[in-house]
């Protein structure tokens, strides 16, 4: 397993193992199952003024399509491990009767009666770089960043974060007050354990024309071609040009070579040596998918531009292998 780009960051320790049921059901603390529930209910903290009144309940890469149906593939290409949920009510409105999924459509406007509910949502993905990625693919470029976590951001009912390997999302009705999420996501991540550091590969990015928190990390199928894993791209735009750059670490330097051979081949782009690709190099590539690609690679490193990359593009590409060499 690689150690870099997507391998583990520093030891994580996980608190939630849970196996699904004979009959692949989600569980909750009140029926019987595996230890780890109890270490389960341990991932939500009290907090004053509010009980929980639903969960927790578990789900499994078996059953993660019970809870949010149509977008659990998204979460299996990031090594979901498995996810918590429990829903928080206010103690002076009393006990809920009915669970209120945070993934309803957030537009009620009539709260002034409404029970106050927090639902917070527990992904645990298999290492932090891969929970950062899935944050990533739901994050909307250019949002204010809050200092919790490794990162979050914020609307008027929701609270999303990234914390060592875990991903959390949080969604209140009944309140609009945007210190109840802040308190809860305060309280929840100071139980979480793991890096409160983005992936070291991002400061490799040059900042002329970096669009605000846009990068996208990707964990496998990079550009639509399943020899390109473990990649994080960011978009840029300089005067009327726009393209992405890219970084793609490989297992090793034998792993990178393979790709570039696999994507000369692909774009019938043939090493101008003859030979497989060496230890470093340069090529462009005319990708059926993606049209012409700047490739540079050395070592465990590949990166490049992508989308019609001009002249300014291919600066930055060279830019960003010479801030590569730190990480080397």
């Amino acid at each position: 397993m690689s150690m870099g780009l997507l391998a583990v960051q520093g030891g994580l320790v996980a608190l939630v193992a849970v196996s699904a049921s004979a009959s692949s059901q989600a569980r909750t603390d009140s029926q019987p199952g595996p230890a780890g529930l109890a270490e389960a209910s341990s991932l939500f903290p009290k907090i004053a003024g509010w009980k929980i009144s639903d969960g927790p309940t578990t789900y499994t890469p078996e059953t993660l399509f019970e809870y949010i149906d149509g977008g659990a593939e998204s979460f299996l290409q990031f090594d979901f491990q498995d996810l918590v949920t429990a829903t928080y009510v206010n103690d002076r409105v009393g006990r809920g009767k009915n669970r209120k999924s945070p993934h309803a459509p957030r537009d009620s406007d009539n709260t002034a009666s409404a029970q106050a509910e927090v639902t917070v949502d527990i992904y645990r993905h298999r290492d932090a770089i891969r929970a950062f990625g899935m944050y990533t693919q739901e994050r909307p470029a250019g949002t204010t960043p809050l200092p919790i976590g490794i990162e979050a951001y914020a609307g008027p009912d929701y609270l999303e974060l990234v914390a060592g390997s875990y991903y959390v999302k949080m969604v209140q009705s009944g309140s609009k007050q945007a210190s109840v999420l802040r308190l809860f996501a305060d309280k929840v991540t100071a139980g979480l354990p793991g890096t409160r550091e983005a992936p070291a590969v991002l400061k490799c990015f040059p900042e002329r024309g970096k669009r605000t928190r846009a990068e996208k990390l990707t964990a496998r199928d990079f550009l639509g071609h399943p020899f390109l894993h473990d990649a994080v791209a960011v978009p840029y735009q300089i005067g009327q040009a726009s393209s992405r750059l890219f970084v793609v670490e490989g297992r090793d330097s034998a792993d990178v070579r393979a790709m570039v051979k696999r994507y000369r081949a692909l774009a019938k782009s043939p090493d101008p040596a003859g030979d497989s690709a060496g230890p470093e190099g340069s090529a462009t590539v005319k990708d059926p998918l993606n049209g012409e690609v700047v490739l540079q690679w050395k070592g465990r490193w590949l990166w490049g531009a992508v989308d019609q990359p001009g002249p300014e593009a291919k600066a930055l590409v060279d830019e960003l292998g010479r801030r590569l060499s730190v990480l080397r």
